[in-house]
């Protein structure tokens, strides 16, 4: 590889570098504004605005963000203090915030699996205490907290195949654009039409793939 074929493909790595630190920067931001909304309309008592506020910054997840973290334990304080104070809705909408906050955030993984299994516990408790409907009567609230924690945990896994698909089109692209570095521009930084069509087109179906498998997996 001569220097100026080193010095693109630096530059492409560079882009790329860029165009996931921009993501990541973009997720990491919006979860502390929304931690900041969630924040302020608690200090205002709006405690259901908060809860909102709280389960969207939770929602966006990113490893090592302190700021998902942070909402996730104010949505267990909101819940546990509702609990607590005999307010069941409340107590209901934190604890299922919580668990749909993580559920949203998995990929190939779920994060926070010890807090989605403490939020489901509290969840099916708070259902089994609550009047039965007639085709449950009879039953026992041991009975209803086992049937209730069973459909929670029974939530389905990430999509394998779409999780497939989102690391195959990050694959494409990341190789895509490595192979238009080194095949597509000539010793004289032109352009080599045939392959610079046939490499950009993987490039851009890479990075469709990789948005399509993020969105369904």
């Amino acid at each position: 590889m001569n220097a100026a074929r080193l010095r693109i493909a630096l530059r492409i790595v560079a882009l790329a570098s860029l165009l996931f630190g921009t993501l990541a920067a973009r997720v990491v931001y919006s979860a502390h504004s929304e931690l900041d909304a969630a924040e302020h309309a608690a200090d205002g008592g709006d405690v259901d605005l908060a809860i909102a506020h709280y389960r969207r910054a939770a929602r966006l997840y990113l490893p090592g963000s302190p700021y998902h973290v942070a909402a996730l334990d104010q949505l267990a304080a909101i819940g546990q203090a509702a609990d607590v104070a005999g307010d069941v809705t409340r107590a209901l909408s934190a604890y299922r915030s919580i668990r749909g906050s993580i559920l949203a955030a998995r990929s190939f993984y779920v994060p926070e699996q010890e807090r989605l299994a403490a939020a489901d516990r509290v969840i099916a408790k708070l259902m089994s205490e609550q009047p039965a409907p007639g085709m449950d009567a009879g039953k026992t609230k041991a009975q209803l907290y086992s049937e209730h924690l069973a459909l929670l945990e029974a939530s389905p896994d990430p999509n394998l195949f779409w999780t497939f698909v989102l690391l195959t089109g990050f694959a494409a692209f990341v190789g895509a654009a490595f192979a238009f570095s080194l095949r597509a521009i000539d010793d004289d930084d032109r352009l080599i039409k045939p392959a610079a069509l046939r490499w950009g087109s993987v490039i851009v179906v890479g990075l469709a793939l990789f948005a399509l498998g993020l969105s369904l997996a």
